[in-house]
């Protein structure tokens, strides 16, 4: 038999305020929303890397406060994902700062509901090319 390979991934985070997530990632952040049903919500982040928003109430898991996920999203240019934040208001919990030990500088966010989300830079990919 051959193996079906996994071709894409949806990573989803639960709301009790749906409508200010939808604003976040659809306007903020400039994700394409590609499924718009009245609880849920997905969004393209790039080809095969979809997040998802669902209303905590309805959804097959809850909101709750603690928020024990990151959403890490690849970047070329963090610096410019830093001004563009930080003129919009964003909370930032940590300013772009250089990690030596994965060659890469990350910026930490947090979303509307308090999840945390990290803008990562590879200044050299430790995959691929």
């Amino acid at each position: 038999m051959e193996w079906d390979k996994i071709n894409g991934m949806i990573t989803f985070t639960y709301y009790n305020e749906i409508e200010k997530a939808d604003e976040f990632y659809r306007v903020l952040m400039g994700f394409e929303k590609v499924i718009d049903v009245d609880f849920a919500k997905v969004y393209k982040v790039s080809e095969g890397a979809h997040m998802g928003i669902v209303e905590g109430k309805r959804g097959f898991m809850k909101a709750t406060e603690e928020k024990p996920v990151m959403l890490t999203f690849m970047v070329d240019v963090v610096d410019t994902w830093h001004e563009y934040l930080k003129s919009k208001g964003v909370e930032i919990i940590q300013p772009p700062k250089e990690a030596p030990y994965l060659k890469m500088k990350t910026m930490l966010i947090k979303d509307p509901e308090g999840y945390v989300v990290e803008i990562l830079e590879f200044t050299k990919k430790p995959y691929g090319s």
